[in-house]
């Protein structure tokens, strides 16, 4: 839900031809009917003004949109916004929307939980709504009454991208509103990048995407072939993600805008951030229709804890993480910006104190889950 993102997979398309590509692809204005589109601008206006609620007027286009479109969505174009170009996806969690509500609508619950594959560190900055405010919609009846919505700022770190290797820092406007639709529940995930991220780093991305193994180098540039020098931004993103609830389970309608690349040139395609939402909701389910688990209240209490540790004793706690990696043999971790953050085990002490509760807290999803190596989960303890 959290944005995921982050779409920098359009770096596979780096050559001069790929910038014509993505500049002259013919989805500028897209082929949603007008309504839709103004509904859509609306809601992603909404998303930075503080004290705004949505009309039911703007949300049920969206809703009668979603739930009555026959186009596959690779054949749905949202119209290129100030954040990019845009895409499409329908998916589905095998999950009731009130779970969906009870793991993401909780300010406790770090987002690097829910979404590990694509998250590095998510949090909410001081005075955001949902803070103070979030309780009213973890507690709302479904459907509520009337239209519930809530606010927050958030600061997220991707994960690195699978094609660059590049992970970014930025900042997020992020809109939850929850409505009544026929019957039904409908919950809205809104954002809006305000600026610009910090330039990308490169990172690792060691065995398989569910593992969550991941080394941060601190080093500016991409793991590409002769571009590793290249200084690369997240230029724009914005997106609207609909959970419509289905009973069981829950229906997923995303809609996602994005412009990244170096020196101001824009190399995203719709194909790009395809991938990227594909990778977003494999990340989440996951996490959420995987009955070991834990509870959202434990997850909530383990974050609690973690954070009154001291740095020493969250160092402490990732050593033998730190030696796991060091003993990767993946050929990538040989290079200078990686092998000097993994030298003499001493990962750990090149994260920050929040990365490092991050990183505690994947281990922790992976040690109940079953997928830590033995050696790593016995020096959690």
């Amino acid at each position: 839900m959290r944005s995921v993102s982050l779409f920098c997979l359009m770096f596979l398309l780096l050559l001069g031809s790929a910038f014509s590509a993505s500049a002259n692809d013919g989805t500028d204005k897209g082929n949603l009917p007008k309504h839709v589109e103004k509904a859509l601008s609306t809601l992603l206006a909404d998303a930075s003004k503080s004290g705004v609620s949505p009309s039911s007027e703007t949300l049920a286009a969206i809703l009668d949109f979603v739930t009555t479109n026959k186009l596959a969505s690779s054949k749905v174009k949202p119209e290129k916004r100030p954040q990019g170009q845009g895409a499409y996806l329908q998916d589905k969690l095998n999950v009731p929307l009130k779970k969906i509500i009870a793991y993401t609508l909780n300010p406790q619950i770090p987002g690097e939980v829910i979404y590990p594959a694509v998250v590095r560190r998510n949090a909410w900055l001081r005075g955001s709504e949902i803070v103070s405010k979030g309780k009213e919609l973890l507690t709302a009846q479904l459907p509520p009454s009337s239209i519930l919505s809530v606010r927050g700022t958030e600061l997220e770190e991707t994960t690195p991208d699978t094609s660059s290797g590049c992970y970014y820092t930025y900042q997020l406007d992020r809109l939850f509103v929850l409505a009544p639709y026929n019957g039904r529940t409908a919950l809205f995930s809104i954002s809006v990048m305000p600026k610009e991220s910090d330039v990308g780093k490169k990172g690792a991305i060691i065995g398989k995407e569910t593992d969550w193994t991941h080394v941060y180098s601190g080093v500016p540039g991409t793991n590409i072939t002769m571009l590793g020098w290249a200084e690369t931004h997240l230029y724009g993103s914005a997106s609207i993600t609909v959970y419509l609830d289905n009973g069981s389970s829950t229906n997923l309608y995303m809609f996602k805008w994005a412009k990244a690349g170096w020196a101001g040139s824009n190399v995203v395609k719709p194909s790009h951030i395809t991938a990227g939402l594909k990778r977003f909701t494999d990340s989440m389910r996951h996490i959420l229709e995987n009955p070991a688990t834990p509870k959202p209240e434990a997850i909530a209490a383990e974050f609690a804890a973690l954070s009154k540790l001291s740095d020493a004793d969250l160092r402490k706690r990732l050593d033998g993480y730190a030696r796991y990696l060091s003993n990767q043999p993946d050929k990538l971790l040989k290079e200078d910006a990686f092998a000097s953050v993994l030298a003499n085990n001493g990962y750990a002490r090149t994260l920050s104190r929040d990365n490092m509760i991050a990183e505690l807290m994947k281990l922790y999803m992976r040690k109940h889950l079953g997928t830590l190596p033995a050696e790593v989960a016995a020096t959690l303890n």
